[in-house]
């Protein structure tokens, strides 16, 4: 799945929470350690084993593509607008079909009956993401909230956001409102510390500003950014407690790549250089480099701890084109003629 969806997610609940009493953390980002970097030729490498892809085609239908080193056969599987193709395995797809003028409703299309089964019944739901057996989906407009069901559908309940957080279990981390800066509004990285660690619950009828009031009175609030951080520039590890933000001081164009593992924070400054993140594979974090003009750059990787910056792939990858990861490789698609490139990760 892409992991880029579970941002989303977080941001279209959690913007609304405020910034009373916050204060910057103590990291002083100047000392942090440079890293340097330099760009490559690297030939794609052929994937080793054959790749499935299921994927949709806007206003078309779910597709299937496997991949088999130069070979490439794509099947079309159902037609219908479809979209957030999510799968763990290839017997099992998960996706939103669209209605008209809305957005969808989950639905689990099995490969091996060719069954279509429909698991909310809402019309209204956003985006929706899969972790722990569980499927959890954000609506904004019936009932607005996030929501945990079984694979099958089943045992609906409301839960607090923090079961969207793919990270350390000490930490409640969201976006805070936007900070005027010299004309300019960004919104930072915010945490606070959990009350009690794993999920929480909501009751159906609490107001979701007393809910969040009720577990956050009494907790310590903490700004973690304190220059430019966009809604996408955060990405987690949804079933490990790994994640990285960046964030950019455009005075100084100067990047700060910020890596999280079990509550250590490591961080990282690259001068000159466009980051955008991409993903959390195996204790590597996965990001893209770009020189002002977007004309040179390559895609990195560098372990949660800081050491072993490496270029894994070269400018052809781009970070609007990323779909997420499958067995350790990551998978690119271009829009303009819906063809796969795929990166093996290290």
């Amino acid at each position: 799945m892409s992991k880029r969806q579970i941002m989303v997610l977080l941001t279209a609940v959690l913007i609304c929470i405020p910034l009373m009493g916050a204060s910057r953390s103590n990291l002083n980002l100047e000392q942090a350690s440079e890293l340097t970097i330099r760009i490559h030729n690297i030939p794609r490498q052929k994937t080793t084993e054959p790749l499935t892809i299921f994927w949709a085609k806007a206003s078309d239908g779910l597709y299937k593509t496997i991949v088999n080193g130069d070979k490439t056969k794509t099947y079309s599987i159902l037609k219908g607008n479809f979209s957030n193709v999510l799968y763990k395995d290839y017997e099992t797809v998960y996706f939103l079909k669209q209605g008209d003028g809305q957005t969808g409703d989950i639905y689990k299309f099995t490969m091996s009956s060719k069954k279509l089964t429909r698991l909310t019944n809402l019309g209204e739901i956003d985006l929706f993401f899969l972790k722990s057996q569980s499927i959890y989906y954000t609506t904004n407009s019936i009932d607005p909230g996030v929501y945990r069901i079984s694979l099958d559908g089943s045992s609906k309940i409301r839960v607090n956001p923090i079961v969207l957080n793919p990270q350390d279990k000490k930490y409640h981390y969201y976006i805070g409102y936007g900070i005027q800066t010299l004309g300019d509004i960004y919104f930072p990285l915010m945490r606070q510390p959990l009350p009690s660690t794993g999920e929480m619950y909501i009751e159906e009828n609490d107001d979701d500003e007393t809910a969040f009031d009720q577990i956050f009175k009494k907790t310590k609030e903490e700004q973690l950014s304190s220059y430019f951080f966009f809604m996408d520039d955060y990405i987690g590890e949804a079933d490990s407690d790994s994640f990285f933000f960046v964030e950019r001081d455009r005075d100084k164009h100067a990047t700060y790549l910020h890596l999280f593992q079990k509550g250590d924070e490591i961080v990282r400054k690259i001068i000159g250089w466009d980051l955008e993140p991409l993903d959390v594979l195996d204790g590597w974090a996965y990001f893209t480099v770009s020189d002002e003009d977007r004309e040179t750059g390559g895609i990195f990787a560098i372990r949660m701890d800081g050491s072993g910056l490496r270029q894994v792939g070269s400018n052809e990858f781009f970070y609007s084109d990323y779909l997420g990861s499958i067995k350790r490789h990551l998978v690119f698609q271009n829009r303009n003629d819906d063809s796969f490139a795929i990166l093996k990760g290290i």
